[in-house]
């Protein structure tokens, strides 16, 4: 047989084959395709958990340091009462020293004004009796210290100052 004789009759033997041979390719095609998505949609979804993993993760993470932040603001709130208290107790302490300050200050005014108004001459009386009306005044505001709320403190102990130094300035004035 020749070359060609024998292709041509492969080809026939083929195309008989092919002919009478019914075609699963759709069934293995179709299979393919469900094996294709299945794979797919397994792939999809360990993404999918894959991500919500890392979210949770994540979200333990920040939950940690939201602690973390709470029990630091916690400690520092703590060591903030201890230290209002602390500041408190020296505000009460140094009011208490201011208190007697003031006292001493103005019985050494009073003994001052006394000695005033033991001389004769009208203009010393005069003095006498103008800055007595004035200690009176010092002294009312002075009875009003342990009423002084805190935040007008300062100035109220400013007030009292200028009313001291005034009054002593004009009792030197008085002797001259």
């Amino acid at each position: 047989m020749s070359t060609i004789a024998r292709c041509s009759l492969a080809v026939a033997v083929l195309f008989a084959a092919g002919a009478c041979k019914k075609d699963s390719s759709a069934e293995t095609d179709k299979a393919g395709q469900d094996l294709r998505e299945a794979h797919e949609k397994v792939s999809e979804n360990s993404q999918a958990l894959a991500r919500n993993q890392d979210d949770i993760e994540q979200k333990k993470r920040d939950i940690l340091n939201d602690q973390q932040t709470l029990a630091d603001k916690q400690k520092l709130l703590e060591k903030q009462q201890v230290e209002l208290g602390s500041a408190q107790g020296h505000l009460q302490e140094t009011r208490v020293a201011y208190a007697a300050a003031v006292k001493e200050r103005l019985a050494k005014l009073d003994a001052s004004l006394a000695t005033l108004a033991t001389r004769t001459d009208a203009k010393s009386k005069d003095a006498a009796t103008g800055l007595r009306a004035r200690r009176d005044q010092l002294a009312a505001k002075l009875d009003a210290m342990a009423a002084t709320p805190d935040a007008d403190w300062n100035q109220y102990t400013r007030d009292i100052d200028v009313m001291f130094a005034a009054i002593e300035r004009d009792r030197s004035a008085a002797d001259k």
